[in-house]
């Protein structure tokens, strides 16, 4: 019986935990290979969805976007790696924020820049 996307992605984050990157990769490409091999490589996105899905269930947070006015420091960098671990990690700069922060995990974003404040005030102010 074929297994279905979800199936297949909570197999791979139950093998795969706590293996090295160069493990994860090669059986990423021995999958790929099969589903090629198979003629079933329209699951490959499907797929990639289920695992974010999987490591999300099991992990918590799978991927997690810092935006900032300026690069963070290194303390916080160490801080978010260690709150977050195993979760991917990206950081933005981008200035017009002014100052803050705006934190993405996963599709939630928490706004708390100097910029997206001064938005919700100005959409506040013409309601009034």
């Amino acid at each position: 019986m074929k297994k279905t996307e979800t199936q297949l992605a909570c197999t791979l984050v139950d093998q795969l935990d706590g293996a090295d990157e160069k493990t994860v990769k090669a059986v990423a490409q021995d999958l790929v290979q099969a589903l090629a091999e198979r003629r079933e490589t329209h699951r490959v996105r499907g797929l990639i969805d289920a695992l974010e899905r999987a490591w999300a269930d099991r992990y918590g947070a799978a991927t997690i976007t810092i935006t900032t006015a300026y690069p963070i420091s290194t303390t916080l960098r160490t801080s978010l790696l260690k709150i977050a671990h195993g979760a991917e990690i990206r950081e933005k700069v981008e200035e017009d924020l002014i100052g803050g922060a705006r934190l993405r995990v996963d599709e939630k974003i928490i706004e708390g820049s100097i910029q997206g404040h001064l938005r919700q005030l100005a959409r506040t102010l013409e309601n009034v």
